[in-house]
């Protein structure tokens, strides 16, 4: 077993499609950390000048014409509350840097997905062409116990994800310390960041055997991108045109998406239509919701245990020629 890994590890490090991707990859989380420097960043003063010409513009129109704005504004029957028109502030036209925190969690969300996407593509192509080529059938004859086989590129799939997911979580995490570092942003919660980067590999792990077990059973990787564009323009639909129906929102807690998303972020919130009828007619209320991560991460151990089992059955029985 020990050395059909070897060899899965090795072919895998070798495809020229692996490597495109990780180039592709790294290429992707190196420029978004340009966003993640912009929202460390503060206001420089060329920026803060611009702001305080604005607020003093803004602050003279206020005096100038608010005693007339509501004097006119009651004469024509408004409230006092809606007549009142407030005072400008300073803070209105200058922006504070965002929170460390606030910037690690979105860098590790949009780094997972990009990873996990990434992920699932190299697993798919990975077997898919294997099947394309044929050589699925000639690495059979040479070896013909089918076990070992599927288990050996599952795992190497699965260890070359997770080592991925884990580089790219530690990689956006320092990158955005650094940052912050350079700006003097106060630096908090890194054991909650340091949790959630590591949720984040399940996430990466878990759509890789997805992507594995898609190809296998389409025997193309194009299949297995079918599949994941299948599920995009059903996921469209239902947060679009179906959106303000309860039964398309209540549907949440049993979609792949929100279970990894409650995976990684400890929880998942969502929101679920109520039409109340009132007298003066139907109003609709949105009532939130939250998906936990114990239900996330036992939908997807179920998910990806049938995925498994499935494709392991008919890998053992199908004919690969």
């Amino acid at each position: 077993m020990t050395r059909l890994i070897t060899a899965e590890i090795a072919r895998l490090l070798s495809r020229r499609f692996t490597s495109i991707a990780l180039i592709v990859l790294l290429l992707g989380l190196g420029g978004y950390q340009l966003i993640v420097n912009k929202s460390l960043s503060p206001l420089t003063g060329e920026q803060l000048a611009a702001a305080q010409r604005a607020y003093e513009q803004s602050h003279q129109g206020w005096v100038d014409n608010h005693d007339k704005y509501e004097r006119d504004c009651r004469n024509t029957g408004g409230a006092p509350a809606e007549c009142t028109m407030p005072e400008p502030s300073l803070a209105t036209f200058t922006e504070d840097p965002t929170p460390f925190k606030e910037v690690a969690t979105t860098t590790l969300e949009v780094s997972t997905v990009l990873v996990a996407l990434g992920a699932f593509l190299i697993a798919a192509s990975f077997i898919g062409a294997e099947y394309s080529s044929g050589s699925i059938a000639n690495w059979l004859t040479f070896i013909p116990r089918r076990r070992q086989v599927f288990w050996s590129k599952l795992l190497t799939i699965i260890g070359f994800s997770a080592l991925l997911g884990a580089f790219a979580a530690a990689l956006v995490v320092s990158a955005a310390l650094v940052l912050a570092r350079l700006h003097g942003s106060p630096i908090e919660s890194l054991t909650e960041i340091a949790a959630m980067g590591l949720r984040s590999v399940l996430a990466v792990v878990g759509l890789t055997v997805l992507g594995f077990c898609a190809a296998l059973l389409t025997r193309h990787t194009a299949g297995a991108i079918g599949v994941l564009l299948g599920y995009v323009v059903v996921w469209f639909v239902r947060r679009g045109p179906l959106n303000s129906l309860a039964w398309a929102q209540r549907l949440t807690p049993w979609t792949p998406e929100a279970g990894l998303a409650a995976i990684v972020g400890h929880g998942y919130s969502y929101s679920v239509p109520i039409e109340n009828v009132t007298p003066d007619g139907a109003r609709i209320e949105w009532v939130e919701r939250t998906v936990s991560l114990t239900h996330g991460a036992v939908y997807w151990s179920i998910l990806l245990t049938l995925a498994i089992i499935g494709s392991l059955l008919i890998f053992r029985r199908r004919d690969v020629v």
